[in-house]
């Protein structure tokens, strides 16, 4: 990370929710990463398959994960998600979710590499 580049999650939360017990937040960082993974593939499906109300209920049940870890990007795009899903708007839809994915998957190699 160069200087001055803000990171993409913030820890603070979760650390001291386990009054600092380091082990505790990594296990926590390894079970976000494969969830997100998971949510991934199946926004992805949910999409795929025009279920879009299967697609609102996956980004609503994201938040508070993602408000936790401090991302708070993600968050406000998994809100506009939401309401694309709720609007039944598709063509928004899609590329909302392709950035969602490119964003998750960064972050999942970011915290792999930072935490892990």
């Amino acid at each position: 990370m160069s200087t001055g580049e803000k990171k993409s999650y913030n820890l603070t939360q979760l650390s001291e929710m386990y009054g600092g017990n380091q082990d505790n937040v990594k296990k926590t960082v390894e079970i976000f990463c494969d969830q997100l993974e998971q949510d991934m593939v199946m926004l992805r499906q949910k999409f795929e398959e025009s279920d879009l109300a299967s697609v609102k209920a996956f980004a609503h049940r994201m938040k508070p994960n993602l408000k936790l870890f401090g991302v708070m990007e993600m968050h406000e795009l998994v809100l506009q998600i939401e309401t694309s899903s709720l609007a039944g708007d598709a063509a928004t839809l899609g590329p909302q979710l392709d950035d969602l994915y490119g964003r998750a998957k960064s972050l999942i190699a970011l915290m792999k590499k930072e935490v892990l």
